[in-house]
């Protein structure tokens, strides 16, 4: 008997995009999975959509809920699940007829806890990608970690495109209320698996849109979360010795803090500015100058040495 994948997809206003994903896991070769569809209060017809696929197959479920954002809906479909792997999808994103079967072998024949697929970014749904001769590499736990400041961060940040063991979310949920969720999640599953598969296979096929979350302007609330999940990733290598991808994280959190801030007559509109000052304020014990390789300009010493002339600087900022 092959094991039981659990798929979860939260649904929101993607009407348009629904059939072509859930289809695309329908679809698929490994055919023990359940398909767990998380509408998520959505306004539009997703919500009888989703009825309708589980009225016509066995293995799609269906959860409604009053909206609460994409955090909560994946953490709902992670407390429903009975798979012994978990897998996300976006629903607006749909994946190749090989994804499960792929992530699974992958992860069975390297004895590993994750295995990560690649993906394509794409406008249009007809797209063909070569799936011979795939690199695959195995990583440690920390070798994995590592590459969230190295060259797959995108592969490793995203939530979705990958196959956990389910074990591995004991004690693990995505924060709710927060944007770009998996900046604040995935180190900590990385860091609990043993080993992660990776394979350059193109299996998940992420749809470009101009009204999705990626697609938006810039946002200065989403932005502080992604500023906020920096800092806190930054603290978590801290603690486990993780020394170079530490250093880059805190500068990278750093730029992130200081563009919140710079935007000005938005970051007035942020009601929770003060947090948000002193999320950056507490920063400058990790950031002086010459600790974890961080080197300053000049202004930027002062605007971190001197926290209580912040309005000071930022008149002199303006004048450089």
């Amino acid at each position: 008997m092959k094991e039981l994948i659990s798929v979860v997809v939260p649904v929101f206003k993607v009407e348009g995009y629904l059939n072509r994903c859930v289809d695309s896991v329908l679809g698929q070769t490994y055919d023990n999975f359940e398909l767990i569809l998380v509408d998520d209060g959505s306004p539009d017809r997703c919500g009888e959509i989703c009825d309708e696929y589980a009225g016509r197959d066995q293995r799609v479920r269906v959860l409604h809920k009053e909206n609460s954002g994409l955090s909560a809906a994946r953490n709902s479909g992670i407390e429903i699940a009975r798979g012994d792997y978990l897998t996300f999808l976006d629903s607006d994103d749909w994946v190749h007829e090989l994804y499960l079967e792929r992530l699974h072998n992958l992860l069975i024949t390297t004895s590993s806890d994750i295995s990560v697929g690649n993906f394509i970014q794409t406008v249009e749904e007809d797209v063909e990608v070569d799936l011979t001769n795939p690199k695959i590499e195995v990583l440690s736990g920390l070798e994995a970690l590592g590459e969230l400041a190295g060259r797959l961060y995108v592969q490793m940040v995203v939530t979705w495109g990958k196959l956990y063991k389910r074990d591995l979310f004991k004690g693990i949920r995505f924060p709710p209320g927060k944007f770009h969720e998996d900046e604040f999640t995935t180190h900590k599953l990385l860091y609990k698996a043993n080993k992660i598969a990776v394979t350059s296979e193109q299996l998940l096929y992420y749809r470009q849109r101009k009204d999705s979350i990626m697609g938006e302007r810039f946002d200065i609330r989403k932005r502080s979360h992604v500023a906020q999940a920096f800092k806190e990733r930054a603290e978590f290598f801290n603690e486990i010795a993780l020394n170079e991808a530490r250093d880059k994280t805190y500068k990278n959190a750093f730029y992130f803090y200081k563009e919140v801030i710079d935007n000005k007559e938005d970051f007035k509109k942020l009601s929770n500015r003060a947090e948000v000052l002193e999320q950056f304020r507490s920063l400058r014990p990790e950031l002086r100058k010459g600790k974890h390789n961080f080197k300053f300009k000049v202004g930027y010493e002062l605007y971190y040495l001197v926290p209580g002339l912040m309005r000071l600087v930022y008149k002199i900022y303006d004048l450089w």
